[in-house]
């Protein structure tokens, strides 16, 4: 029994989620480049613009003290969650045309069942279920999965329709996570009447607003580039840059539990969380995916670079982990304005270097920029996390 429980912990079964869709990206390279390009523009368009429109309400959530629903009211939540959903819309629509490459339809819809997904599953991450919606993760990663070998093996060799696929599980992990929700809803019985006050609720806007503009500079960060390479390089590049970005992430998943269990904590002591065991358990994980890349290279030629793309990012995958552990410390000790000065920073740097090296030296000149840019988030996040910490007695 013990030895299950740690089979089934909450950070195996987040490795296991992120390996399905691992497996997913690497299954993708059945497609063409150009093809596999396609698939990504769908997908960077539904993601980015989720977490552009989607007001970073998963994290504002999980960062809100105990007994908010309850003072706010649920019909609040609800007109968060509606805001969020028409404005992903709106974001992955204005993606796909500055990327010039992709589905309207296939985005738009992708980013808001992302966005459904995201927010309500941070209600049930509230409530310590991190079993339950990692374990949906897990079983939507093997649905994928299974759709692209369906696809596979019938044949249908289309970026749109394997597109098509990945939009399906979207929704089918939106309307999941909405029905585990419901039920704790229908548990807790009747909610209390709100006790909150016009000033709270303007409270909540600005502390929101404030919140998600570092998360949107982190996330611009993270992904306009794969828009810029769309746009500057191709979907051919594309394809093989994503791919290199979809192995190097999942070294990250130990980094990304870490987060949000410090986000779901009510009091926290900075000196207990530190980064280097992150980066310890990403580093052997980051360089597994690299030589992966490598091999696959060498199976299929049209792949061949994208071990080299992997490699120019590993720096960056090493400080985005310690960078997430120390972000999420800086949220709860110094508030949102504290993250969001270092995410501005980071992106002020990250959007120069895009523009100035990816439409002259394409993907590597992507990966180089996106590993500087996660390097100076990380030593601005650290930076700031060591002034809102107390010295230690007997300290001059």
């Amino acid at each position: 029994m013990h030895l299950l429980r740690r089979l089934l912990a909450p950070e195996r079964l987040f490795i296991g989620a992120l390996g399905l869709t691992g497996l997913a990206a690497v299954l993708s390279v059945a497609l063409p480049p150009a093809e596999r390009g396609e698939l990504s523009a769908n997908m960077v368009g539904a993601t980015l613009g989720a977490a552009i429109g989607g007001l970073s309400l998963d994290t504002f959530l999980l960062s809100r003290p105990a007994g908010w629903v309850f003072s706010r009211g649920r019909p609040w939540v609800l007109a968060l969650l509606g805001a969020s959903v028409a404005l992903s819309a709106v974001a992955a629509a204005l993606l796909i045309a500055v990327a010039g490459l992709g589905s309207y339809v296939i985005a738009v819809g992708s980013a808001a069942g992302l966005t459904i997904f995201n927010t309500v599953s941070s209600i049930a991450l509230r409530q310590k279920s991190f079993m339950v919606v990692y374990a949906m993760r897990a079983v939507s990663g093997a649905i994928l999965v299974g759709g692209y070998l369906a696809l596979y093996a019938a044949g249908h060799l289309d970026g749109g329709l394997w597109s098509v696929v990945w939009l399906a599980v979207q929704w089918v992990s939106a309307l999941a996570v909405c029905v585990l929700v419901l039920g704790m809803v229908r548990r807790v019985g009747p909610a209390p009447a709100p006790t909150a006050r016009a000033l709270d609720y303007r409270s909540d806007l600005l502390a929101a607003g404030n919140l998600h503009t570092g998360i949107f500079a982190q996330m611009m960060t993270l992904r306009f580039n794969q828009i810029l390479v769309a746009r500057f390089v191709g979907a051919g590049p594309l394809g093989v840059y994503t791919l290199a970005v979809a192995a190097l992430e999942f070294a990250q998943a130990g980094a990304v539990v870490r987060a949000q269990r410090i986000l779901a904590e009510r009091d926290v002591d900075a000196t207990s969380h530190r980064a280097a065991p992150v980066v310890r358990a990403a580093l052997p994980v980051a360089l597994a995916a690299v030589a992966a890349l490598a091999v696959l290279g060498f199976l299929q030629p049209e792949y061949r670079d994208a071990w080299i793309v992997g490699l120019c990012l590993l720096p960056g995958t090493l400080a985005a982990a310690a960078g997430k552990t120390w972000s999420s410390l800086l949220l709860k000790m110094r508030g949102e304005k504290a993250t969001t000065v270092a995410a501005v920073i980071t992106l002020a740097v990250a959007i120069t270097a895009y523009f100035g090296v990816i439409p002259w030296a394409g993907v590597i000149g992507a990966a180089l920029a996106s590993s500087l840019a996660y390097g100076v988030h990380a030593f601005i996040s650290r930076t700031s996390l060591r002034k809102s910490q107390p010295r230690s007695p007997g300290t001059v």
